[in-house]
């Protein structure tokens, strides 16, 4: 209960940051950790977190990433991100400094972003973006999981560099929207990184 008034607190103070309606539902939770699942997460990043829907999941379900980083800008939500869980690391600031982020330079990195990047302002959105580029480019064997909810075929952005691809890792209707989740990886061979 407190974490839906707190979302519902968030939404009346800036709902352009909120991006949907309500929480992430269980479902759509699931489905990231999944996808996060895939490989070993080596550092887990999650961006955007909000009330910590998709944290409570992360935190629950994925067996001992190197470091678990929870980034959440607004104030409030990093309050309640800190005391529900202890044992990451939750920094109050911007995913636009993600890439300021301190990591031993072969630590793979496992960026999961529930920013809502289709709602933000343009040039916001693009700075946490070109972030979180970089920061998946610099660290070999990292990858960006953004799950959306606009049309399906919609890919989260624009603008990704040669190399990298999007791949739809599932389609999540037990969700209110609907979600799709998305990963973007290296293509399979690729050396190309962010310029």
């Amino acid at each position: 209960m407190r974490h839906g008034l707190a979302f519902a607190l968030g939404c009346l103070r800036d709902p352009r940051r909120m991006g949907a309606i309500a929480p992430a539902s269980r479902a759509l939770a699931r489905a990231i950790v999944s996808e996060v699942r895939r490989t070993e997460p080596g550092v887990l990043i999650e961006v955007g977190a909000g009330t910590g829907a998709i944290t409570r999941e992360l935190a629950a379900s994925v067996a001992a990433p190197d470091r678990f980083v929870v980034i959440e800008r607004d104030p409030d939500f990093a309050r309640l991100l800190r005391t529900a869980f202890p044992l990451a690391e939750v920094l109050n600031r911007c995913a636009s400094n993600v890439d300021s982020l301190t990591i031993e330079a072969l630590s793979p990195v496992t960026l999961v972003s529930s920013l809502p990047l289709l709602s933000m302002p343009r040039d916001e959105a693009r700075q946490c973006v070109d972030a979180m580029l970089a920061l998946i480019a610099r660290q070999p064997g990292s990858r960006l999981i953004q799950y959306t909810y606009a049309a399906p075929h919609l890919r989260p952005f624009n603008g990704i560099p040669p190399g990298w691809r999007w791949r739809r890792a599932a389609s999540v209707w037990a969700n209110l929207p609907p979600a799709t989740v998305w990963a973007l990886e290296r293509v399979p061979g690729s050396l190309n990184g962010v310029h």
